[in-house]
C-alpha cells in the first residue's frame, strides 16, 4: 500500500510534469518529446541523432521523425557527421532562443514550487533529491535521460548527483549556502 509521502510525491511530480508539458506556442514543440530532443541537441551539440535518442529514450525511427521536424521548424539544422552516415545536429539561432524560452518558462515555474519553502527546507528538499537521484541512476543512457530537460550549469558547478553516479564518483553534497 503506498503510504502519503510517496502519494505526495507522486502528486508533485504529476504538478511538475503537467506545466512541463503544457503546449507551447510553436507548433513543431507541440510534444513533450520535441522539447526534450531541443533541449538534449542545445546541450549535447554536435551529437549525432543516435546519442541524442538516448538522451530522450527514443527509437531510431522516432528520433529521425522528430529531428525532422525541428528541422523542418527551423529550429535544428543538420551538419556533416564523424562519418558519411551520421549526422552532426545543432541548434539553429531560433532554436537557441526556443531552448532559452523554454528553460526559462521552466525555471519560472520550478522557482515558484520551490520558493514556498524558506531556506532550511530548500537545504533539508537539496539533501534529499542528491540522495535520491545519486542512488537512481542506473547508466549514462539512464542520466542523459533524467538530465535532458535541465539547465546543467548550476547542478554541474555544484556537483550533479546524476552524473557523479555516472561517473563513478561519490555522492555530492549539497551545494553551499
Amino acid at each position: 500500500m503506498t503510504q502519503r509521502t510517496e502519494n505526495l510525491l507522486g502528486v508533485l511530480a504529476l504538478l511538475v510534469t503537467d506545466e512541463m508539458n503544457a503546449p507551447p506556442d510553436a507548433a513543431a514543440l507541440a510534444g513533450p518529446t520535441a522539447r526534450a530532443m531541443l533541449n538534449a541537441i542545445g546541450q549535447y551539440p554536435d551529437s549525432s541523432i543516435e546519442v541524442l535518442r538516448e538522451a530522450v529514450d527514443l527509437s531510431h525511427p522516432a528520433a529521425v521523425r522528430a529531428v525532422a521536424g525541428l528541422v523542418d521548424a527551423g529550429l535544428v539544422e543538420k551538419n556533416a557527421g564523424a562519418d558519411k552516415r551520421a549526422v552532426a545536429l545543432s541548434l539553429t539561432a531560433d532554436g537557441k532562443r526556443e531552448v532559452k524560452r523554454l528553460r526559462t518558462a521552466r525555471d519560472r515555474m520550478l522557482q515558484r514550487v520551490v520558493g514556498r519553502l524558506d531556506d532550511s527546507e530548500r537545504d533539508v528538499l537539496e539533501s534529499l533529491l542528491i540522495k535520491i537521484l545519486y542512488s537512481e541512476t542506473r547508466d549514462p543512457a539512464h542520466a542523459m535521460q533524467l538530465c535532458r530537460l535541465c539547465d546543467d550549469g548550476p547542478c554541474l558547478k555544484a556537483g550533479c548527483p546524476v552524473e557523479c553516479r555516472e561517473q563513478g564518483l561519490p555522492m555530492p553534497e549539497r551545494s553551499s549556502p
